[in-house]
């Protein structure tokens, strides 16, 4: 059954990287790019389904893995990629759960196709305030019994006995009746498998993700195909074999572990195949890595009128940097190229992390240059 589930994973990657959709830089690209790309079909969905089912409607699709659904795992980086701007606009916006910006996304653009103003900022809002509530639950996350409102298995055994006072009868019937591999590939991304890893903070944490760490399992859609295993073979009467199921998950790790840097070395092959390709006064455009001057700028970049740019005057093949001159900068104070806002300080005293006592941010106004990194500037 393992083997089946790591095929899925290289497969899903092959897809993810093998996707030329350029990631949105912002909501409104975002929007565009869905409406540019979308089906017809797929839009009327979207229209029809609540919006509390918006993260597994793209499930029915003749596709293994329907596109929007690449896209989104892109655009975010919920998979690791060298283009997730819309996930870095998020985080400079304060939310940092993917799945949180897919819904926001998904909320807006529904808004839109019903004709219905977008309030895209209402709903972001509404994420972050559910975020910083989760954020105070984090000190007692791995010991509580109830999180966001939801019970939290201790264990897998404990899991299995959740599980079953989910499931109707009719429905254990109709399981029993598929093969576990059928049961499991067609559960552990979306339906129960998604609403586990969400209700349960199999990502967030919570004493069900210490326990599964605990036995060397630590990814949270093998922690959600474990438990669906084990459910699976419960309703069978059948020996869960765990032991098994662990040894199959280290095995699986080791593997990935080679993936990944496989994958490493061919991020820097690419990167360093980008830096060949810029010449010296090459016109580029900027990022916003480290966000923006003021509320007007970021405006204007968000409806592409304010598209900051640089010459490209020098570069640094050892550390594969480049150094810029602003040549346009929408804005008299220039471009951000450095804020402490979202940077954490260790005390070596009190073992903690905290926030800088002064906020500092760096610009860069027109005429002036600095040393940037590539992935700060596009080639225009």
């Amino acid at each position: 059954m393992r083997f089946s589930i790591t095929i899925i994973f290289l497969i899903f990657s092959v897809i993810i990287f093998g996707q030329e959709t350029k990631s949105p830089k912002n909501i409104n690209q975002a929007i565009r790019a869905l409406d540019k790309n979308l089906t017809t079909e797929i839009k009327e969905k979207l229209t029809k389904i609540s919006s509390d089912s918006l993260l597994i409607f793209y499930k029915n699709s003749e596709s293994k893995f329907d596109l929007m659904d690449n896209w989104f795992f892109k655009w975010t980086q919920m998979s690791t990629t060298v283009d997730a701007s819309l996930g870095k606009f998020y985080k400079k916006k304060g939310l940092e759960i993917p799945y949180d910006m897919i819904e926001v996304v998904l909320r807006t653009y529904q808004n839109k196709l019903k004709g219905n103003k977008a309030k895209h900022d209402e709903i972001l809002k509404t994420f972050l305030l559910r975020q910083q509530k989760n954020n105070k639950e984090n000190e007692i996350r791995y010991v509580t019994d109830s999180l966001s409102g939801f019970y939290i298995p201790k264990n897998l055994d404990d899991a299995i006995n959740s599980l079953n006072k989910i499931y109707s009868d009719s429905v254990k019937l109709k399981i029993t009746k598929l093969t576990e591999e059928d049961y499991v590939s067609g559960n552990y991304r979306f339906g129960i498998g998604l609403w586990m890893r969400n209700n349960w903070q199999l990502w967030g944490g919570s004493r069900l993700s210490k326990f599964f760490r605990d036995n060397k399992i630590n990814h949270p859609e093998s922690m959600s195909v474990v438990i669906l295993e084990s459910y699976y073979r419960y309703l069978k009467n059948e020996d869960i074999r765990f032991d098994e199921q662990i040894k199959e998950y280290v095995e699986w790790e080791e593997k990935s572990k080679i993936n990944e840097l496989e994958r490493e070395k061919k991020e820097l092959k690419e990167k360093k195949e980008t830096f060949a390709e810029l010449k010296i006064g090459n016109v580029l455009e900027f990022n916003y890595k480290y966000g923006f001057s003021n509320q007007s700028q970021e405006d204007k970049w968000m409806d592409d009128i304010c598209l900051a740019k640089g010459i490209l005057i020098e570069k640094d093949e050892k550390n594969l940097k480049i150094k810029v001159k602003i040549i346009e900068s929408c804005d008299k104070k220039g471009i951000v190229i450095y804020t402490n806002d979202n940077v954490k300080i260790y005390n070596n005293e009190t073992k903690k992390w905290s926030d800088p006592k002064k906020r500092i941010v760096k610009f860069l106004k027109n005429e002036k240059s600095a040393w940037f990194e590539l992935d700060d500037w596009d080639l225009e």
